[in-house]
């Protein structure tokens, strides 16, 4: 069996923390970049029905990955704690169990999806048309999920033993599969949008074939399973798994309420705030990554007792934060018209991004350091102050925000109200973890 090697616990926890980032963001990035261009292939074949059904199946999607996240951030720790503490023995059988896991929860949630996906869609809003267009893609997609968790966690078990350029390319292969299959089986070989059903499932299966292959070589496999030991490790998992999956959930109660409310102020305004998600999520993909690179960082130095370097980590990756959401800032700032122009944006829609880059990106400094706060909750034991914030920010620090801002200031109030509201619940979520790193290192 390969022998594990604690290596975030040597060399400098900058490059360690740089790398770690680096590639998650690099491969957010890339599968958000796979999205739009799917959109856009879609799109292209005129009928908009299609394109409410890749909305449809997105959104199921992007239930069942918060549910696999919870489970992917949990093992990541788990296996770093177990490799900084150098306990090699079993290893190969915690990873086996790990990856059982998350198969169990997305093969579980995609089938109740499944099952109630009329209901679901009528609750999201699709027509009968749209919902009879997306039935078949929605399955394919709903069934690439399984493979797709398992690419996932495979990757971030790679990472927990420092393979951050092997875990990035399992998620590049899925990536690049699916930016190669698109085009030929939607477009050349005139599938529709059956075509991009089977390239979803294409790519997920090529992801988590590279992925099994390099934990087979690296981390090991137990063909064998013991079930005390299954257990005992689904329990310790939970602990951190299932305050990460409430934290993720909280998460679409706050934007569902802030689209409802611009729904009600015209198609601009949905369409602004459009413009403003894709800027989010091609600009601020490193923050969303933290969690998934600094968690396994944080638990392997903490195994091995190091705290010393867990505070260097923490005080790097938050300056980083800082310098890049200021830099990001900046370049919005001054490229917001041309971008405004570029995508046409007229009226409520051109307020909304115009005032989100003037005022609305400079918060985002906080809710990078609000990713970091995540970190440190899942890592130190407090794994349940996660779904606290979480929810406190999809609700107290959302709803009345938004309210008040779109009655006082309109569309662009009630985007700039809601992110008030989640900077001032971040702002508590880091004082507190402030508070806890500085408890953990008397």
């Amino acid at each position: 069996m390969p022998t594990p090697i604690a290596r975030f616990t040597e060399g400098s926890i900058a490059r360690h923390v740089l790398a770690m980032a680096s590639t998650s963001a690099l491969s957010l990035l890339a599968v958000f970049m796979v999205d739009i261009l799917t959109l856009v292939y879609v799109s292209r074949l005129g009928d908009q029905r299609l394109l409410a059904a890749v909305g449809l199946a997105k959104t199921l999607m992007f239930l069942n990955g918060a549910f696999a996240a919870g489970v992917v951030i949990a093992g990541g720790a788990l296996l770093s704690e177990r490799i900084g503490k150098h306990g090699g023995r079993r290893l190969a059988r915690l990873v086996t169990h790990l990856l059982l896991m998350v198969l169990a929860v997305a093969a579980s949630v995609a089938a109740l999806e499944w099952l109630a996906m009329a209901p679901l869609a009528r609750w999201l809003g699709a027509d009968p048309g749209a919902y009879a267009s997306a039935r078949g893609f929605v399955c394919m997609t709903l069934a690439a999920s399984v493979p797709v968790a398992l690419a996932q966690m495979s990757a971030q078990l790679l990472k927990a033993q420092g393979h951050v350029r092997l875990a990035l390319w399992v998620l590049l292969s899925g990536a690049l599969t699916l930016a190669v299959a698109d085009p030929l089986l939607i477009l050349g070989l005139g599938m529709g949008l059956q075509g991009a059903g089977w390239s979803c499932a294409l790519a997920a299966l090529v992801s988590m074939l590279v992925g099994l292959y390099w934990l087979k070589r690296h981390l090991g496999l137990a063909l064998r399973l013991n079930a005390r030991l299954l257990c005992l490790h689904i329990g310790r998992t939970a602990r951190l798994a299932v305050p990460a999956i409430l934290g993720n959930l909280a998460m679409p109660v706050g934007i569902s309420y802030l689209m409802i409310t611009l729904a009600g102020l015209g198609a601009s305004a949905l369409a602004g705030m459009a413009v403003v998600d894709r800027v989010l999520q091609l600009g601020y993909c490193v923050y969303f990554a933290l969690p998934t690179a600094l968690v396994p960082v944080l638990a392997q130095n903490l195994g091995a007792g190091r705290h010393d370097r867990v505070r260097q980590a923490i005080a790097f990756t938050a300056r980083g934060v800082v310098l890049y959401g200021v830099a990001f800032w900046l370049l919005v700032l001054l490229a917001g018209p041309l971008v405004a122009d570029y995508f046409h944006l007229q009226g409520n829609g051109r307020d909304i991004f115009l005032t989100v880059t003037r005022l609305g990106m400079g918060l985002w400094v906080l809710f990078g350091l609000d990713f970091v706060a995540q970190s440190l909750f899942l890592t130190l034991g407090r794994a349940w102050w996660v779904p606290t914030f979480g929810w406190l920010r999809g609700t107290l620090g959302t709803l009345p925000w938004v309210y008040a801002g779109a009655h006082g200031h309109g569309a662009s109030g009630a985007v700039l109200g809601m992110w008030l509201g989640n900077a001032v619940v971040a702002l508590l979520a880091i004082i507190t973890a402030w508070r806890l790193l500085r408890r953990a290192n008397q």
